[in-house]
């Protein structure tokens, strides 16, 4: 005990000073240093593994909205285009002009399109199961073209 007071006082200091080395400067623990490279290292380790398991585990998505990709409905005769921007396009068979538009997320699930004019469509579910978008009361179901 009275050995570790002496070497925790500078005063009595065990460090014997080497030619050209001023006795004034305090000596360091070597291993103090070493070890900080080691604990930076194993903090960026911890950051990276937990980053994989939220990627993993789907707390973060990366991936596109469900919604984004091309939907038809029935025949063919309706084709809905969403695209990953929030932009929409309709396209009706008989008609051939395409209509832009775009699309929001009403709630987890829920979709709606937009005219360029401001009129909305009914909220379409997205059913994972199925890879469709529907209406509430199934009037309307889009299968993914592709």
């Amino acid at each position: 005990m009275a050995e570790e007071e002496q070497n925790s006082n500078p005063v009595f200091s065990t460090h014997v000073t080497r030619p050209g080395e001023d006795p004034a400067t305090p000596a360091t623990n070597p291993t103090t240093r070493s070890k900080k490279p080691w604990i930076l290292a194993a903090g960026i380790l911890v950051l990276v593994v937990l980053i994989i398991v939220l990627l993993v585990s789907g707390i973060v998505n990366t991936s596109p909205d469900p919604v984004v990709g091309t939907w038809s409905a029935g025949s063919g005769s309706l084709q809905v285009q969403c695209n990953a921007d929030g932009t929409a396009v309709l396209r009706y068979a008989d008609a051939g002009t395409p209509v832009s538009g775009k699309w929001e997320k009403v709630a987890d699930g829920r979709y709606q399109l937009v005219s360029a004019t401001g009129t909305k469509s009914p909220v379409l579910v997205y059913d994972p199961v199925a890879d469709a978008l529907r209406t509430a009361d199934y009037s309307l179901i889009l299968a993914r073209k592709g």
